[in-house]
């Protein structure tokens, strides 16, 4: 195989930002064209410097990457003192704390800048693009892509857009109504318009739902987040009269990683393990959540399983539920700060890392268990695998202490109700009335046949380049490609690094994730 010598990246956030760097500094690469219809090459849509001060990287700093070899980079470049835009000071630097999200956007924009200088170093051409690609076509062993106002030839691209489009399910408030619907919170000014006496519900116990919260309570509201003598965080609400209602289908909250890194014992959640099992047509989810629970027993991990698989079964009110969630909060975030606890099933799966993937593309399980393992658990799974910071947790506790946080759970529907001027939340145990609703619930369109696509995977989609991933015959969320090395099933010549690998593969979050497909897809086009 001749190795490529022009390759394009469409899109670059943090994805095509990581595979710039890759394939500056690792392959005999001459040019390289790089997509970025915002015009800024980077920081990608959550880190831009304009976002919200008060969201956080859920990831701690001494993980967050730009190659799968170098957990601590962004670590290092905080302490080289780099230069930061004018007005913005460095906060205090802690290993396992979680600063804002513009701040690794800043590191983004120093990789990205020093890449560019790398790269005319070593005479590799470098295009840089403000256009949206809507075309791509195969043809005698390269790819043509077209734009507005041009087009290019290319031996391989790497498709590294990052997000789908969000879905929203919600109507607006009619005309002239008092009612405030907030459909997303990403770059979204208007969230600092909402009343500083508003009971707002939130949609969603997603990261993106802790995102708002946050954000509701910020500082800059005048409301303060002190410790008291014994180091237990209190809300003082000064001037910010605001109450957060959480609302989702599960009630379930995140969990977070233990506070010092803890070495973990993993022998039986692991491909080899799992691929060793005598089985006839595939393992179920009881095979795999027994090798998990094997590895809690191996790591003295305690787990109480009932708050896992079922934490709310003894609940008949929103009253118990709400109490319930509050007493799991308090107890996870009792064992993340412990010397001696431990989350073990957070610890577990983020030792376990991109060892998930190879178990979901070596097809371990059935394709029935896949299935309900997608419709039942795969939510449930989210809560340990997408893990929340400590602080976080730490202010959702002192807000729901000081009677300003609640979670419902079961939520059924979500209307606009004309007569009432205000949405009608239907849940488990009755319903809700809100003049105020933000939604975080993460819905994304991972459907690669959806009118809601860009026009580029509309066109790929229409022209049969890209088909969804398919499980028992039926088609599911997400693209079909060969696990691999990514590459979209039916090309020859272009690979995905996107959110639509959610589906044949993980969940696709993570700095260390997204740079080890990039990396996968470089070495499989270089053949190292």
């Amino acid at each position: 195989m001749t190795s490529p010598k022009h390759v394009a990246l469409i899109g670059c956030g943090f994805t095509g930002t990581s595979a710039f760097y890759q394939l500056v500094d690792k392959y005999p690469v001459n040019e390289i064209t790089i997509f970025e219809k915002s015009g800024e090459f980077g920081p990608g849509l959550p880190y831009r410097a304009d976002e919200c001060e008060d969201y956080l990287l859920n990831n701690t700093n001494d993980t967050l990457c730009l190659t799968p070899d170098n957990k601590r980079a962004f670590l290092n470049w905080l302490r080289s003192s780099p230069t930061l835009p004018e007005g913005v000071e460095m906060p205090e630097i802690i290993e396992r704390g979680n600063l804002p999200r513009t701040f690794y956007g800043y590191f983004l924009e120093d990789v990205f800048k020093s890449t560019i200088i790398s790269a005319a170093v070593k005479n590799i051409k470098v295009n840089l693009i403000t256009s949206e690609v809507t075309k791509i076509t195969e043809e005698n062993g390269s790819v043509t892509i077209n734009w507005q106002d041009g087009g290019t030839n290319v031996d391989k691209v790497i498709l590294t857009t990052g997000h789908c489009p969000n879905i929203d399910h919600y109507e607006s408030p009619a005309e002239g109504s008092k009612a405030q619907y907030y459909p997303n919170h990403v770059n979204e000014k208007s969230l600092d318009n909402i009343p500083m006496d508003a009971n707002a519900y939130i949609l969603g116990a997603s990261l993106s739902a802790y995102d708002v919260i946050g954000r509701l309570f910020s500082k800059s509201t005048g409301c303060r987040f002190e410790r008291d003598a014994d180091g237990t965080l209190k809300y003082s609400a000064g001037p910010n009269d605001r109450s957060v209602i959480m609302c989702s289908r599960s009630g379930r909250l995140k969990k977070m990683k233990s506070h010092k890194i803890k070495t973990v014992r993993r022998d039986h959640f692991t491909v080899d393990h799992l691929s060793s099992l005598p089985v006839k047509d595939g393992l179920t989810l009881e095979d795999i959540t027994g090798a998990i629970k094997k590895d809690c027993d191996l790591n003295e991990g305690k787990i109480n399983w009932t708050d896992i698989t079922h934490p709310y079964a003894l609940c008949s009110s929103t009253d118990e539920v709400d109490t319930k969630a509050a007493e799991i909060l308090k107890n996870d975030l009792s064992a993340a700060i412990s010397s001696d606890e431990r989350n073990i099933l957070v610890d577990i799966f983020g030792d376990a890392g991109l060892e998930i993937w190879d178990m979901f593309a070596a097809r371990l399980v059935s394709a029935p268990e896949e299935k309900r393992f997608r419709k039942k658990y795969e939510t449930a799974t989210l809560t340990f695998e997408a893990s929340c910071p400590i602080s976080t947790a730490e202010k959702l506790l002192a807000l729901h202490q000081a009677g300003r946080l609640k979670v419902i759970k079961g939520v059924k529907s979500v209307e606009f109700s004309k007569e009432d001027d205000a949405y009608r939340i239907e849940h488990e145990f009755g319903h809700d009335l809100t003049k105020v609703l933000l939604n975080t619930t993460g819905s994304v369109e991972r459907d690669v046949t959806s009118d809601a696509q860009p026009a580029l995977i509309r066109q790929m989609s229409s022209d049969g380049m890209l088909s969804p991933y398919q499980c028992g015959g039926d088609a599911m969320p997400g693209a079909a490609v060969d696990m691999k090395d990514f590459r979209i099933n039916g090309t020859k010549n272009i690979h995905m690094a996107t959110m639509f690998l959610w589906g044949p593969g993980f969940y696709t979050s993570g700095a260390i994730i997204m740079a080890t497909i990039v990396d996968r897809i470089l070495n499989s086009l270089y053949e190292k």
